[in-house]
């Protein structure tokens, strides 16, 4: 049963997420806020949180191994992109690893984290922004909202109370074996020359491929072929900052 607690503003949903997770809350706990005062993204970057935006995360107890866990993120990714198909007829399409786009403009991006205890998940959070009705674009190049997008106003609570019936759904029945092949057919990521930028590196070739464990398989110049695990993927000609 979903069990969902709003907040007019927190820090970020994560961290009150995580607070309530090592408290044993209930499986899927959904953390729900107004703004966010110090949101993050992948690689601890800020999320920008205006007012408008939806900004939730979910504490998800599934009975799984640790090594399938990331699946669950591409299950929500995915997830996410078909509800806002069908919401709004829009062309939203999932980026590596788990971005939302709508004609090459990011309207959502996610983050996870998982604790678990030797191969026991013990939680996985998701951490979901949306640009519904915000305007990020004077702040983030390349972003847009689904306000601008579809030239009205969205219902927040809508829009939040169909993706989590969704989820909830799928995760259910879920055969995590074919969580990636089903993302696959919504990606844009793939056959394209990519960017992957970590703290550590920056990582350049044509994406070819996403493995069963979620890892991306980019082919090097020199035709030798690279499993990148975690960074953000940015695809050719967009901006992006080294670490």
């Amino acid at each position: 049963m979903i069990q969902i607690l709003y907040y007019p503003e927190v820090s970020s949903t994560m961290d009150t997420a995580k607070e309530l997770a090592r408290k044993d809350c209930p499986d899927f706990t959904v953390v729900v806020a107004g703004r966010q005062t110090r949101g993050r993204g992948r690689l601890k970057r800020q999320w920008l949180s205006d007012d408008g935006g939806l900004y939730f995360t979910m504490v998800l107890r599934p009975d799984i191994p640790v090594q399938l866990s990331s699946r669950v993120n591409f299950l929500a990714s995915l997830t996410l992109a078909c509800v806002l198909r069908e919401l709004f007829q829009i062309d939203a399409a999932v980026k590596w690893p788990n971005d939302i786009l709508v004609d090459g403009h990011k309207i959502s991006g996610m983050l996870s984290e998982l604790e678990a205890e030797t191969d026991r998940v013990l939680f996985v959070n998701i951490g979901i922004g949306i640009n519904a009705n915000n305007d990020p674009s004077g702040v983030e190049p390349g972003a847009s909202s689904l306000k601008k997008i579809t030239g009205r106003e969205i219902s927040k609570k809508m829009l939040l109370a169909r993706f989590l019936a969704e989820f909830e759904k799928r995760l259910k029945k879920a055969e995590f074996e074919n969580v990636i092949a089903e993302w696959k057919k919504y990606t844009v990521t793939l056959n394209r020359r990519v960017k992957i930028v970590t703290h550590k590196e920056v990582s350049e070739g044509l994406a070819v491929d996403v493995e069963r464990d979620g890892a991306l398989v980019l082919e090097l110049a020199d035709g030798t072929r690279k499993k990148i695990v975690y960074g953000d993927c940015f695809h050719q000609g967009e901006c992006f900052e080294s670490q």
